[in-house]
């Protein structure tokens, strides 16, 4: 990177602006303009410095995804500081690609971990004289980004590409977008750029020759419809936890049926591609039948978003909790796997804020799709909702000594009136960059659908799940946060587990 582009590169990295709308996560008190231009500096510091990936195989630099979170969840400067270098110490120095990035080329090098440099300082270019939707319009969601076109060779398939690798290129996107710093959204395009495709079959070529791009669904009222054809009519779409009860249900969907755990180069991913990935296809299709004609309001994208976070949010508390007999010490399996859906739906709000009503319809039933092959891959755990919400407290409380209250203060046996505080307080303490990223997810939909009551999904068809309500993601949380540790209270650090269900 040249001297002029280093310069160049603080306009990239602002202080953090506020969220883009108000589905999108708030920040916590505790956010100053100290704390702001520590994160600048540190991400400005990575941006400049190290690679996208620190190892031959691949594995991501995290930094980024753990600076932000933490700074949203309130830490201070030194606290961002200090996580920064967690990081530091492993990371590989940038380096030059095999040759620059142009608009002649800008396909011909998908896949090719080598030239990500130069993909990054393209996407720089680009973000810097075009509007951050046209881009992402343009380089993930338009058809001659998936199925070509005049000027491209092949099929470059980048809304694929951005689900790739547990769908990291989304997260680092969302990450850039969420927090108003463009450095961000071209290190995320980059990635998109040099990821392999994976689950060639989830993504039908179909979804690129249906309509065309109109105005951003953030100027839309709810009582507009996104397609502008009057013609159409609404369908009536299915809710995600009835296509959840129907995976459960079927023996095709099991990981006997898959033949896992594989042996050989194929993972379990493309193994569920290549098995069952048309039926998935199907299955997203009759979830997102309401998005199509007049019933594509704004209020049903909204419901649409809740929905996938209830979904995945289930998926790993209440399947890790159900294959706690796989995990050390048997209380709760945190699937890395499963995790990553929670901290990738957490975007979806923001995405939406950005992209035109086709790209947000376009995005919504791809991500449920690409969320439905993992719960599979990972072996379609269990969701006992009855016993989990029996044996789960929504309580719970940090370990170590308890101070004893005086005498006056109120209900003075709860040690932590609101639980989610201590959750916070050793979260961002805690040197797990994926731990932090988790918890302000689930406690971004806390504060949203935290009041959502038993019964609110009754009729949906999932075994057990009229007893859902909105003490689900701080349950999820606490079995979270004893599997990672309290480690500010004084416990080791905990793992995350990758030993799957049911085979």
């Amino acid at each position: 990177m040249t001297l002029t582009n280093v310069q160049d590169v603080a306009s990239l990295f602002p202080l953090p602006s506020a969220p883009p709308s108000l589905y999108a996560p708030a920040r916590l008190p505790g956010v100053t303009h100290v704390s702001g231009t520590a994160l600048a500096d540190v991400l400005k510091d990575n941006h400049v410095k190290w690679h996208a990936f620190f190892n031959d195989r691949g594995f991501h630099n995290h930094a980024s995804h753990h600076l932000v979170a933490i700074y949203a969840l309130g830490a201070g400067g030194p606290l961002i500081d200090a996580a920064y270098q967690t990081h530091a110490v492993y990371m590989r120095p940038a380096f030059d690609s095999p040759e620059p990035i142009t608009e002649k080329n800008v396909w011909l090098h998908l896949g090719k971990r080598e030239f990500y440099n130069s993909y990054l300082e393209y996407f720089r270019t680009v973000l810097r004289i075009k509007d951050v939707t046209d881009v992402l319009e343009e380089y993930i969601f338009s058809a001659k980004a998936n199925v070509g076109g005049a000027g491209v060779v092949g099929e470059p398939q980048m809304l694929n590409r951005f689900y790739s690798a547990l769908v990291h290129p989304m997260i680092h996107t969302g990450c850039g977008l969420e927090f108003g710093l463009l450095g961000l959204v071209a290190e995320g395009l980059a990635q998109t750029a040099v990821h392999p495709v994976q689950g060639g079959n989830l993504i039908p070529k179909s979804l690129f020759h249906q309509g065309g791009s109109v105005e951003r669904l953030a100027a839309l009222l709810p009582s507009l419809s996104l397609n502008r054809s009057a013609s159409a009519p609404a369908r009536s779409s299915v809710h995600a936890f009835t296509i959840l009860a129907r995976v459960l249900a079927e023996p095709k969907f099991s990981a006997k049926n898959l033949g896992l755990p594989l042996v050989g180069d194929l993972t379990h991913f493309d193994k569920v591609n290549e098995v069952l990935g048309h039926d998935l296809v199907k299955l997203s299709d009759e979830w997102v039948a309401e998005l199509d004609g007049n019933g594509a309001t704004a209020a049903v994208v909204q419901t649409k978003i809740e929905e996938l976070a209830w979904m995945n949010a289930l998926i790993y508390g209440v399947g890790g909790w159900s294959g706690r007999d796989r995990a050390p010490g048997g209380a709760f399996n945190a699937d890395f796997f499963y995790m990553h859906l929670v901290t990738s739906s957490l975007f979806l709000p923001t995405f939406v804020a950005y992209l035109s009503p086709r790209s947000s319809i376009l995005l919504l039933r791809t991500f449920f799709t690409t969320s439905l092959t993992w719960y599979l891959a990972q072996g379609r755990a269990a969701l006992p909702i009855g016993e989990f919400y029996k044996a789960v407290t929504a309580m719970p409380t940090p370990p170590g000594p308890v101070a004893v209250p005086v005498k006056g203060t109120l209900t003075p046996g709860d040690i932590a009136p609101n639980p989610w505080l201590p959750i916070v307080q050793t979260t961002i303490a805690h040197p797990g960059e994926h731990l932090c990223k988790l918890q302000r997810a689930l406690l971004h939909n806390a504060t949203l659908y935290g009041t959502r009551e038993a019964g609110f999904f009754a009729g949906t068809g999932l075994e057990g799940a009229e007893l859902l309500d909105g003490t689900l993601f701080i349950r999820a949380a606490g079995l979270s946060a004893t599997r990672l540790g309290w480690m500010k209270e004084g416990e080791k650090e905990g793992e995350w587990d990758r030993t799957g269900f049911n085979y």
